[in-house]
């Protein structure tokens, strides 16, 4: 089993997943500046290179990244997440990674940025 580079936070954040024209809903179970995994209703393709908007308060920070993994629970209902992505983040929006630092470090978060 790999051992994972960064801590991952558990937040659940709004996020909108789009590849060319399509796009996806979904919320996040973890983040780090890393990676993230993403609870969402449909998959998209292993390796599949997307763009992310990150809804966190009043801001929305930009992603891209590539689906590192993605499951599909053909069974699940009700409150069930039917499906799930996991995102290797390639870029971010510098304001992205300052917010996963100030989580990650239990710092304050600055107003207005």
């Amino acid at each position: 089993m790999t051992k994972r580079k960064e801590k991952r936070i558990n937040k659940s954040l709004l996020t909108n997943i789009s590849q060319n024209g399509f796009e996806q809903m979904g919320v996040t179970v973890n983040i780090s500046r890393r990676g993230m995994c993403i609870a969402t209703t449909e998959v998209f393709p292993k390796c599949s290179k997307l763009q992310i908007l990150v809804a966190v308060g009043d801001d929305i920070y930009s992603v891209s990244g590539v689906v590192a993994w993605n499951m599909k629970n053909k069974f699940a209902a009700g409150d069930n997440v039917p499906a799930g992505l996991g995102i290797r983040i390639k870029k971010a929006d510098p304001k992205y990674v300052h917010y996963i630092k100030a989580i990650s470090e239990n710092a304050p978060l600055p107003q207005g940025n």
